[in-house]
């Protein structure tokens, strides 16, 4: 018997959480003399993500500084109805299994055209790619993505960072 596919809201669901896992975990609004922005942090790393106009609409702005930690909210009150009207199911015991997941993206033409265009990878052949993503990852060997946590975690930044590169070409 074979497993249902995800519906195209599972699916935009799946790519939301995606999303969320790989982004930098705090948020924060901070002004200057240049205007109101928002940063993203993880430790010591800190970036600004976007600056709000000084002429938009109050709402609008409230709207997106308020964005990240609101759509972190309407997740967990998902999950939260979810598990309330579907019942608690019995969890996988299985791990994701990043290292064949990272193993497949690199055979795909357009991660590859990512990792060269947004990372500098030589795309020539397969080792390349392997040689290349395993740089970008810092790591020494694919398995890894399965055994370490923070390994796994730049597995997933980088394919948050894939989804929105492949959003815009």
């Amino acid at each position: 018997m074979t497993a249902a596919q995800p519906s195209q809201n599972q699916k935009r669901m799946d790519a939301i959480r995606r999303r969320l896992d790989a982004a930098m975990p705090d948020w924060t609004m901070m002004a200057d003399e240049t205007g109101t922005f928002v940063t993203a942090a993880d430790g010591p790393d800190c970036e600004c993500v976007y600056r709000i106009e000084d002429q938009a609409n109050l709402d609008n702005r409230d709207l997106a500084l308020s964005a990240p930690d609101d759509l972190r909210f309407v997740v967990r009150m998902y999950d939260a109805l979810v598990r309330h009207f579907m019942g608690a199911r019995p969890t996988s015991d299985k791990s994701p299994d990043y290292a064949a997941e990272c193993a497949m993206k690199c055979d795909d033409n357009k991660f590859r055209e990512y990792l060269r265009t947004c990372h500098g990878v030589d795309i020539a052949d397969a080792e390349r790619v392997a040689t290349g993503i395993r740089r970008v990852l810092s790591i020494k060997s694919r398995a890894e993505l399965n055994r370490d946590p923070r390994a796994a975690k730049e597995w997933r930044k980088v394919v948050g960072d894939f989804d929105a590169w492949s959003r815009c070409n």
